[in-house]
């Protein structure tokens, strides 16, 4: 029985202003904060849930770290808990429409499509470094601003890797149409690379406007997940598909960041055998991470198309699937999303998330770096980096000796998120690995050793400033957006006035 909507009640600090949508995990309100006096996107489970005490000890440990992760396209989580006994989300609001919207009006040009792939790739890897598996990636909750900006939603019903498939209630986490085969089955746990499975069936789908195994029944999308061989899109992109959804997970990318530039690679000619897997550390559960990073995994050169492959019968297998599909109501609904035809983007808001316990992440090289690739004997010299590290001897003039080594990055039109400055000679490197602590992936430059645009002193003393790269303007600004006001946006070029503030 459907709830009723709940539109103009109150409901603790909340009050309730409209339903933005609802599923088998709950309803989504828009909804103001009234001790904060803002706008929030309100998620509301299920009653029963509450009564579940697995359930609601997994639902507010693993709220507690979606809240702390790191990463402009992960829609940020103000707070989290239980209101007159109903677990809740309080999330942004994000303003604008989801890519389900913009794929029904017919395939997206290439350029678009990698775009917003690379941006979901972000967010799946960052959310994957902190032991998380996202479980439901589908067009559906990938949410567009007027700029193109995307946020990949849903993840307060993420999995911590190693925790079982199903829910409490017995519901599968996920949509058919975008699951690994391996969710379907009992003896393969899911893993990070269910998650490319499912980014790259989005990929699909973005470039073809159809889903990859579309069909009348669950049955028969079931059946395509685990026997059919990859349908072909007849364009440069159909060996990274091809390598995406492989039916062994190890076959895949070793990341979602590796398929994201192997797309890139193919939207620019280059030869994606030349592509090396990009070095990420393994996923754990929450609150068990390492800083140790594995090893790079290989995989095969992407073939043109995947071969079918003769196997054992699948019919028991697809039946149990069914069978389970019965039980399987509307899984999660996105977060909330106000479709309009010329909204405005998303507020800048304030996040004191802390930091995850360990990040591992990837940087351009750069001059001051040493780059390790896998070379090919047909391999060009514009390899992709696989990992970059610094040695002693290899680092630049100003270095403070930290282990995250000083960058020196190009005057080129770029911009970078500062988030942290400082100008005390005496406390330098206390002051900048606390930031960097505080703020996982950033890296540090010194500002009389950068471009002009920056400010290069202040009463005579250098600066030292902790930054986000940016991979365009929106990125900065989405930054600044979502960890606070003092950050500063600055452009990287010797023409642009100092300290130009850009958002």
């Amino acid at each position: 029985m459907t709830s009723p909507d709940r539109s103009g009640t109150v409901l603790g600090r909340y009050r309730l202003v409209q339903l933005l949508g609802r599923g088998g995990m709950g309803e989504v309100y828009e909804a103001v904060d009234t001790d904060k006096d803002r706008s929030v996107a309100l998620k509301l489970l299920p009653t029963a849930l509450a009564d579940d005490d697995a359930f609601r000890t997994r639902f507010l440990r693993e709220s507690q770290t979606v809240a702390r992760l790191n990463d402009p396209h992960i829609i940020p989580i103000h707070d989290f808990g239980e209101l007159d006994g109903q677990l809740f989300l309080d999330m942004r609001i994000v303003r604008g429409h989801d890519l389900r919207s913009v794929i029904k009006a017919g395939p997206l040009p290439p350029e678009r499509a990698v775009v917003i792939v690379e941006q979901v790739a972000a967010a799946l890897d960052t959310a994957h470094a902190s032991g998380l598996l996202h479980r439901d990636v589908k067009p559906e909750n990938v949410l567009l601003d007027d700029r193109d900006f995307a946020y990949l939603a849903d993840f307060g019903l993420a999995q911590s890797a190693g925790q079982t498939r199903l829910t409490s209630t017995g519901m599968a986490i996920g949509s058919f149409a975008y699951m690994a085969p391996e969710r379907f089955g009992t003896d393969v746990p899911a893993g990070p690379s269910s998650d490319v499975y499912a980014l790259t069936c989005v990929l699909y789908e973005c470039l073809t406007g159809a889903q990859p195994f579309a069909a009348t029944s669950i049955e028969q999308i079931i059946a395509g997940h685990l026997s059919r061989p990859v349908p072909a899109t007849e364009t440069v992109f159909d060996g990274v598909i091809a390598v995406g959804m492989a039916k062994d997970p190890a076959a895949r990318f070793p990341s979602a960041g590796a398929l994201a530039a192997a797309a890139r690679d193919a939207l620019h000619g280059r030869s994606p055998a030349a592509h090396t897997p990009t070095m990420v550390a393994p996923v754990r559960p929450a609150g068990q991470q390492t800083a140790q990073a594995a090893a790079a995994p290989t995989y095969p050169p992407l073939p043109v198309a995947e071969p079918a492959k003769a196997s054992r019968s699948k019919t028991p297998l697809i039946a149990a699937a069914v069978t389970a599909a019965i039980l399987l109501a509307a899984g999660g609904i996105g977060w909330g999303v106000l479709k309009n035809s010329g909204g405005s983007s998303p507020a800048a808001e304030t996040s004191q998330a802390a930091p995850a316990p360990v990040t591992v992440t990837q940087t351009q090289a750069a001059p001051t770096t040493e780059t390790t690739t896998q070379a090919s004997p047909t391999q060009t010299p514009a390899t992709r980096t696989t990992a970059t590290r610094t040695t002693p001897a290899q680092r630049g003039s100003g270095d403070l000796g930290l282990s995250t080594p000083i960058s020196t990055p190009a005057c080129d039109g770029s911009t970078i998120a500062i988030v942290y400055s400082a100008t005390s000679p005496g406390s330098y490197a206390s002051e900048i690995q606390s930031a960097l602590a505080e703020h996982p992936g950033a890296q540090y430059l010194r500002t009389d050793q950068s471009c002009a645009s920056l400010r290069q002193s202040l009463n005579g003393n250098p600066i030292y400033a902790v930054y986000y790269p940016g991979s365009s303007l929106a990125d900065s600004c989405a930054v600044k957006a979502r960890t606070s006001s003092r950050v500063n946006v600055r452009r990287l070029d010797d023409s642009t006035p100092v300290n130009t503030e850009l958002c």
